[in-house]
């Protein structure tokens, strides 16, 4: 008895990089854009991708949950975003420990820094400070 072999057809070279390309995401796809100064080898990332970058790494780096994106300022060499993050969670949740951080990302993406400006309760209204 003769025994059958099968074997997977080969794709040819063209199809091989099509499929290769559907896992990766164009600069535009991913919110980022080429930098508008004339450099064609730079990318600028977009505001909203660098807020969840931000948001992202602040996590990680911090072990905090990170509530909200209350600011962000475009700079020369990418963002300033501020990132409002749970510190410390009590009951009732307006007596949770907030804390507010800015944080740097440059125009690749990169988180540069980070620093904690100011700590305050849920419930504090406006500029008070306790």
């Amino acid at each position: 008895m003769a025994e059958t072999r099968r074997t997977a057809p080969v794709q040819d070279q063209e199809s091989a990089q099509q499929d290769d390309r559907r896992g990766r995401r164009t600069s535009e796809e991913r919110g980022r854009r080429p930098d508008r100064s004339g450099s064609r080898s730079r990318v600028r990332i977009s505001g909203g991708e660098a807020a969840r970058t931000a948001k992202e790494q602040l996590e990680e780096l911090t072990g905090h949950e990170s509530e909200s994106v209350s600011a962000m300022t475009r700079t020369d060499d990418g963002w300033l975003i501020r990132v409002e993050m749970v510190e410390l969670e009590r009951v009732p949740p307006t007596t949770n420990v907030m804390g507010s951080y800015e944080v740097e990302v440059d125009g690749e993406g990169e988180m540069v820094g980070y620093e904690l400006t100011r700590r305050y309760h849920r419930g504090q209204v406006g500029g008070e400070e306790q």
